[in-house]
């Protein structure tokens, strides 16, 4: 029996099929609960993941989706909800990839397309979904954002700069939605051994070593301990926690 607590209906999961994004569909899908997510353009690693939700005896949904197109998402959402009556948890598990530069080295288009992919994406994420939380009785958004929002290091704005933005959206959604029975909350990740994490190309004394100089557990997140935590703020267990960025990050941020 699963130790997390869902109601009946589905998870919807934004980046499904992704180094996170995946293992948290999975244990989702190994809590009893029928998951929903989303790809952009990888149909062979979406399709796997489904085929390893169905596998566990949970229902599943994918959908090719660009988060920049409101119609898209929205599309999308409605489909979920159409096929499993409700709408229950929302994870946000996507961004761009990682570059690792100082703020004004980068291409203001870089920086552009950066923030739209985080900020313009999840309020778009937010606009398609509320309506069916709000119809449903509430439920929970989980966002991953980045432990750099809480001790920046050099280097990595184009990660903490657009994630904060992402993490006042949760605030803002916990504030003004909790009266609808929605809640909304972030992680922030810290070095995790899967995900965006282990595609930097960083040399020795780069921003990873820098980074884990810093960690006073002096080891990188197994990716379990990221996706439980995941799970469980998504979950009825986390019923009365809203508004708040958990760092999975070793202590890093303390």
């Amino acid at each position: 029996m699963s130790v997390y607590r869902f109601p009946e209906g589905a998870a919807l999961v934004f980046g499904g099929s992704g180094g996170l994004g995946s293992g948290v569909v999975k244990l989702l899908a190994e809590s009893g609960v029928n998951v929903a997510f989303t790809y952009h353009k990888n149909r062979e690693a979406a399709q796997a993941n489904l085929d390893a939700v169905e596998a566990t005896g949970s229902k599943g949904l994918i959908g090719s989706v660009d988060l920049l197109d409101l119609p898209m998402v929205e599309a999308f959402a409605r489909e979920v909800r159409e096929v499993f009556g409700r709408i229950h948890s929302v994870v946000f598990a996507t961004g761009p990839f990682l570059h690792i530069m100082p703020l004004m080295d980068a291409e203001p288009q870089v920086v552009y397309d950066t923030l739209d992919a985080d900020v313009k994406g999840f309020y778009h994420v937010l606009r398609a979904v509320v309506p069916h939380l709000r119809d449903g009785g509430g439920g929970s958004i989980t966002a991953l954002t980045t432990a750099a929002i809480h001790k920046y290091i050099a280097t990595d704005g184009l990660s903490s700069v657009p994630k904060a933005g992402v993490q006042h959206l949760c605030t803002a959604i916990a504030r003004e939605e909790g009266q609808h029975g929605i809640r909304a909350n972030c992680v922030a990740v810290g070095l995790i051994a899967v995900g965006l994490s282990q595609e930097i190309e960083s040399p020795p004394g780069g921003i990873l070593d820098q980074w884990m100089q810093q960690v006073p557990l002096a080891r990188p997140g197994a990716p379990e301990e990221l996706f439980d935590t995941v799970v469980f703020l998504a979950s009825e267990n986390a019923g009365y926690i809203s508004g708040q960025s958990l760092p999975v990050d070793g202590g890093y941020s303390a």
